[in-house]
């Protein structure tokens, strides 16, 4: 999914190679060298006499610093803004800024462009303009501003000395980036510990949550041997907040932290029955398969190669620093606990030091390119393994980093994600997971346009392959508040959550129309009320509930797409024929079917018919 920027220009090409990861590279053909030559200049043999350069127009610009300040040698990159396009694949660097960091491109057909600005060096990063309109005989005047990059021998000074000078983002602390992992206590955990025995569902877990004068605990039971036992005292909790839906709970063994296997998913609790939100999590690290214990005391791991530290510690913590010992532990020395300022804005010693202001030294998100951008939400939001270094790799993360040997160097916002991260595991097969229903083996001509995640923190990996990315150069944050908890209800987003998200920028659909004295929506022909529900929303459609974080499906799609009735129906149809067993684990969640859930074929009868209602009310407009 992570694509690397060629040099091509938006024209013909005349082959395309297809990636195991999924991307696209263009190989140019001969007429077509000869066609970027003739675009670029505005002549071919001499004439161009389809499209002479006086029917051209050109871009001038300036790129300076968020200060104002002038930047020479910068790379002036274009692209056409085309159907389907992907963002920075055929990118064609044009020229370069002057010492006043000015620019001209002469000669360039008409059409919606995007400018990408490139630094020489890594004072600043690149930033991009979207949907740049060049006309004929025109002259379209653009200004661009960098951010700077983060001193690369900077260290971390944690959120405490930010918020020092910065005291207006204090609602941050109130974020589930900020209580990503925290001390045990009254407030922080949100699981009953009373001292119940319990056997998740699945029967693959029993154990009692209790406490006493020495704080939270958990005695996990061989499954044989109940009389066999052993017990944790709780180190730190891991989420609980209610957008994340669920907690887990971290214990110290040695020098390394690893994950219980229990989960209390504290969305919706039945509040009588509290125990029922108990599941397990990955009960295989803690228990062999005849259900003993695999540690048989509390000084022991049961599986080295599963502690936070290796697997887990990248995306939730700030200043990232991870070490392995001579005993094989991996052993952190992390800045601080939680997702801060400096994981989105790069270590700010430097800053400090330079009297901050004027984003000196500090990377400012808001004038990154479209990929730059979102790379850093991406860095977490996405399920994806390290780069292993020169020197080959003597062990794995879950998370970016480059590994060479055993030393470990994390990423770092602004920098280029794709430096830092695989998409495949040892064994080639996809790091991250999905539904696989645009596999036409599986689904034929029910195929959907897009696939779509299966599991928890792909977001990003959804995104890039939406328009909103590709063709409008949006952002995560221009929907979510990294700096706030959002409105109430909500999983950060800057507006409340309604439509106002979208028709910021799509104002067109919030017409309405009146039909036998009910109001529709225009846009999606179904009947407005003010639950503010279902069809009512953009996203009750244009984001389904497809992936799972604490239970199914309760993590919506970020490709923003339709996932039509007949893709549910034919992997239903599929599982049915093969003997497998339709369930919200096997068969995704349609556009129709998260508020037509009843529906026995999954809502293609109810999408026919509103397909023709559709049509009919569009002809009578």
């Amino acid at each position: 999914m992570f694509f690397k920027r060629s040099r091509l220009a938006p024209t013909i090409i005349s082959t395309l190679l297809l990636f195991p990861s999924g991307s696209l590279f263009a190989l140019p053909s001969k007429d077509y060298k000869e066609r970027l030559a003739c675009e670029i200049v505005g002549k071919k043999d001499g004439v161009d006499k389809n499209n002479s350069s006086s029917n051209k127009g050109k871009i001038v610009g300036k790129i300076t610093d968020t200060a104002g300040k002038n930047i020479s040698n910068v790379t002036i990159s274009i692209q056409e803004i085309t159907h389907g396009m992907t963002y920075g694949n055929l990118f064609e660097d044009m020229t370069t800024t002057d010492k006043k960091g000015k620019f001209t491109i002469q000669d360039i057909a008409p059409g919606n462009y995007i400018v990408r600005a490139t630094p020489s060096d890594n004072t600043y990063l690149p930033n991009d303009k979207i949907g740049v309109k060049v006309k004929n005989k025109k002259k379209k005047n653009i200004k661009i501003k960098l951010s700077s990059a983060s001193e690369a021998s900077s260290g971390y000074v944690g959120s405490a000395i930010c918020l020092g000078c910065h005291p207006d983002q204090k609602d941050w602390q109130d974020t589930a980036h900020a209580k990503t992992l925290q001390t045990p206590d009254s407030d922080t955990v949100v699981a009953p510990f009373d001292g119940s025995i319990i056997t998740t569902d699945d029967n693959k877990v029993t154990f009692m949550p209790f406490t006493d004068g020495d704080g939270y605990k958990v005695t996990l039971y061989d499954l044989t041997n109940p009389d066999n036992s052993v017990t944790y005292t709780i180190a730190r909790t891991h989420g609980g907040v209610s957008v994340a839906g669920k907690q887990r709970y971290q214990v110290k063994i040695g020098n390394s932290h690893y994950i219980l296997p229990i989960q209390y998913n504290n969305r919706n609790v039945d509040k009588n029955d509290p125990a029922a939100a108990w599941v397990s999590y990955n009960p295989g690290t803690w228990y062999n398969d005849d259900g003993t214990l695999i540690a048989r005391d509390e000084n022991t791991a049961p599986n080295p190669g599963k502690s936070f530290e290796q697997n887990c510690e990248g995306c939730h913590v700030t200043g990232l620093s991870i070490t392995k010992n001579s005993a094989g532990e991996f052993v952190s020395d992390s800045k601080e606990l939680g997702i801060s300022c400096e994981s989105c804005h790069g270590p700010g010693e430097k800053h400090v030091s330079e009297g901050g202001g004027n984003s000196v030294y500090t990377v400012n998100p808001e004038y990154l390119a479209t990929d730059r951008g979102n790379e850093v939400c991406g860095q977490c939001h996405a399920r994806v393994k390290n780069k292993n270094g020169e020197n080959g790799a003597d062990f794995e993360t879950e998370y970016p980093a480059i590994i060479n040997g055993g030393v470990l160097s994390p990423y770092r916002a602004g920098e280029d994600l794709n430096n830092y991260i695989e998409e495949t595991d040892g064994d080639g097969n996809p790091t991250a997971g999905y539904w696989n229903n645009n596999d036409s083996s599986v689904v034929g001509e029910d195929t959907s346009e897009n696939n779509h995640s299966k599991r928890h923190h792909q977001q990003y990996q959804d995104f890039i392959r939406s328009i909103h990315y590709n063709k409008d150069g949006q952002k995560c944050y221009t929907c979510h508040e990294a700096h706030g908890k959002g409105e109430e209800g909500t999983p950060q987003l800057l507006t409340s959550n309604d439509n106002k998200a979208c028709t910021v920028c799509h104002d067109d659909f919030e017409e309405t129309t009146t039909k036998k004295s009910e109001i529709y929506y225009k846009h999606s022909s179904h009947e407005y009320n003010s639950s503010d529900r279902g069809g009512n929303l953009c996203t009750g459609c244009h984001m389904p509930k497809t992936a799972k974080t604490a239970v199914d499906n309760d993590i919506s799609s970020h490709v923003f797409d339709i996932i039509k009735p007949q893709t549910s129906k034919a992997m239903a149809d599929y599982n049915s024929t093969n003997g497998e067993e339709n369930s919200a684990d096997t068969v995704i969640t349609n556009s129709c079917y998260g508020c037509h859930s009843t529906d026995a074929d999954y809502g293609t009868e109810r999408w026919n018919e509103w397909e023709n209602n559709k049509e009919e009310n569009d002809n009578e407009q």
